[in-house]
């Protein structure tokens, strides 16, 4: 369930039109749905990688998988979702068998009534699970600061359970000439108190703790490491250590309560696990400073960074893991960053930054920086070294910003494409292509995009692709950027997104190929001995046109195809298969070859019987941390080995570290590309005589 508290539903059917038909139930029930479909177990899992559902509902059908089966791939994907078993019939003794199954609910087909009225039970149970979950965070994090208190405080503070001590700060320790936490762990709280006043201590903490004593304060005498008496005030009240009911004892000390009160301000800003400001913090000082004129002239932007799949990390590694994990994303980022920045831990597994530099490009480079960093972190927790990788989005704060609600609004969704384009990315957020995104008008964005061509705010990046067996033929990946009308750069997740929504994305496409084949031309009239990889998007495969316009250009350019490889991804060539088969016999027939890209990412190695690609390009997913993640290792292995009985070459893209690389020496992969080996940049010129094995 998103924010906006869109459900997403995963629907087993027989076809699009029946899951769509169940969607519209729900809908007319009063429900705020998405759905995936899926029919067979690669959909499924396909659907899972893509969206995580909150709820499943499960068609019945000869063809269909088996709500058994459904359910060990929602377990394959650590998917807790409810199930929903929609069938023929649904007698009582299969009701009952269902649910001993672990089936949430099994209801006839012929009964909308009573779906509604079960969908309605769970949605309602997964609020409440939302809720319970934000509530365990919320004490998780009061208990923690809660700790930090008592650790830094001037008093003396003790936590005690059935009359023993579990639990001593600094100061109590100090007042009674305690050196170690061990000494004073497990020792009977009797042993601090004067041997004349024990029994009324006694008396008193058994009337606390059976809730009959009317105070909770006792003035007695305590005594010194000399054992000698001195007069305390003891204060109890309840508390938790390690989640195990506990009581507190606070020894009043006289000192002044200044730098406590100091200490409780900043605990009240601070995210105890990170050390960063915390969210309700951050928005204050973004609103501040954003009403107060920029009087330095410093470029402004906020950064946002989600963690990407931090949750299931997390229930794979435990709490104290991720939780060390966090605190090296925050080191990282407070190494980073400015002194005049502000960094806060704004989620679960995002953080904020109000970032000031000199310029936007500055800003861009910082969060180039910062991706590279986390996605070569390594956090070791009870000997098991855990990595990950971030998503960042950037948004430049301005005129066109005004508010810090709208500045978050822009910079989240910005975090979110360069997410949903497969994570370890980064995506600028532009103000000319939100303006934009509201319009209704097709006509309109098509304006813009030919006005983007016609002034040239389309230009072209490189990034070489480079072997690891002594190949020295140039071979580069044609990348597409754009200047924005206020002359700010980005990337392209966001424009091209909307592009294709709106059935322009073949537009581009042609584009890219029309100007990546008249460098090409030039190049090759220099005797360059040189290829170009063209992604292509998933709308563009059902213009059937397209091979025979691409024969023309190669035609007109004077070039060979040998020269020429264009990129589907899995997904795209998964989810369009017709069109894709026809796509590829057409290229290959120009001598084009083509390769898929992030293979592996939807896990349908059977893809490649349908779609004789001619290269693979290995997920970007599986690279990030190879170095020390075993499971990625494995699978990186099972890739080569299958393009190597496929008579396909093998690219790992995505290589950002010296671990990823010095891992991939070791696996026969051919080539490899990532900001690693060279940044995306307009030169092409390369070393490639000077990089190989």
């Amino acid at each position: 369930m998103d924010n906006g508290e869109n459900l997403r539903i995963l629907i087993v059917e027989e076809s699009r039109n029946d899951a769509e038909s169940l969607a519209n139930v729900l809908r007319n029930a009063g429900h705020r749905i998405s759905f995936s479909h899926g029919k067979e177990a690669a959909e499924i899992e396909t659907a899972l990688q893509e969206q995580l559902p909150d709820i499943v509902l499960c068609g019945s059908g000869e063809t269909l998988p088996s709500p058994k089966d459904v359910q060990t791939l929602l377990e394959k994907h650590k998917v807790t979702a409810p199930v929903i078993v929609i069938s023929g019939e649904a007698s009582e003794s299969d009701v009952v068998a269902a649910k001993k199954s672990g089936i949430a609910a099994l209801i006839s087909y012929d009964e909308v009534d009573h779906l509604q009225l079960v969908f309605d039970r769970e949605v309602s149970t997964l609020r409440l699970q939302i809720k319970l979950q934000m509530l365990n965070e919320t004490l998780r994090e009061s208990e923690n600061r809660c700790h930090a208190l008592i650790k830094n405080s001037s008093d003396a503070v003790a936590y005690i359970h059935e009359g023993m001590h579990v639990y001593a700060n600094q100061p109590y320790m100090d007042l009674f000439s305690i050196d170690t936490p061990e000494e004073v762990d497990g020792t009977p709280i009797l042993d601090m108190i004067s041997n004349d006043q024990r029994d009324t201590f006694r008396e008193f903490l058994k009337g606390y703790l059976d809730k009959q004593a009317t105070a909770n304060t006792l003035e007695i005498d305590c005594l010194n490491p000399a054992g000698e008496p001195f007069q305390s005030s003891m204060e109890l009240s309840p508390a938790t250590m390690d989640g195990e009911p506990c009581t507190q004892i606070i020894i009043r000390a006289n000192a002044s309560n200044a730098a406590l009160e100091k200490k409780i301000k900043a605990l009240t800003q601070q995210d105890m696990i990170t050390g960063l400001v915390n969210r309700q913090y951050f928005i204050q000082e973004l609103k501040e400073r954003m009403s107060a004129p920029n009087t330095s002239g410093d470029h402004r932007a906020l950064i946002y960074i989600t963690l990407d799949n931090f949750r299931a990390i997390r229930d794979e590694t435990g709490i104290e893991a991720s939780d060390q994990t966090l605190r090296d994303i925050a080191t990282i980022l407070k190494s980073s960053c400015g002194e005049n920045d502000c960094l806060s831990r704004f989620g679960d597994c995002c953080f904020t930054i109000l970032h000031y530099d000199i310029n936007q490009e500055n800003t861009l480079k910082l969060g180039e920086a910062l991706l590279h960093q986390i996605a070569g972190n390594l956090s070791e927790v009870n000997g098991r070294a855990i990595t990950m990788t971030g998503s960042i989005g950037i948004c430049t704060i301005n005129d066109q910003a005004s508010d810090a609600q709208g500045i978050l609004a822009y910079a989240d969704i910005a975090c979110e494409v360069a997410r949903s384009a497969g994570g370890n990315q980064l995506h600028t957020h532009s103000y000319i292509v939100n303006e934009q995104a509201g319009s209704e008008q097709e006509e309109e964005w098509d304006k813009v995009i030919r006005d983007t061509i016609d002034e040239e705010r389309f230009y072209l990046a490189y990034q070489p692709i480079v072997s690891l067996k002594g190949d020295t033929q140039q071979r580069y990946e044609v990348l597409l950027r754009i200047v924005d009308g206020t002359g700010q750069i980005i990337l392209p997740g966001q424009f091209l997104a909307i592009a294709e929504k709106t059935g322009l994305s073949g537009e581009i496409d042609r584009w890219i190929i029309e100007a990546t084949f008249r460098e090409l031309a030039e190049l090759r009239n220099n005797d360059n001995d040189i290829s170009f990889y063209i992604k292509l998007s998933g709308g563009t495969l059902t213009d059937t046109s397209l091979a025979s316009w691409i024969g023309e250009k190669l035609q007109e350019h004077e070039l060979s195809g040998d020269n020429v490889v264009f990129e589907i991804s899995e997904c795209s060539a998964f989810n369009d298969m017709k069109n894709s088969m026809q796509f590829v016999r057409e290229i290959q027939q120009l001598q084009c070859k083509v390769a898929l890209e992030h293979y592996g990412q939807g896990n349908q190695p059977q893809l490649l019987k349908h779609i004789p690609a001619d290269i693979l390009k290995i997920d970007g997913a599986l690279i990030g941390g190879l170095g020390s993640n075993k499971e990625q290792q494995s699978k990186v292995q099972e890739i080569i080995e299958l393009a190597r009985e496929g008579g396909q070459q093998c690219i790992a893209e995505c290589v950002d570290d010296a671990g990823s690389l010095a891992h991939l020496w070791q696996t026969g992969v051919d080539f490899i590309q990532g900001n690693f080996v060279q940044e995306p940049c307009k030169n092409i010129d390369y070393n490639f005589e000077g990089e190989t094995a």
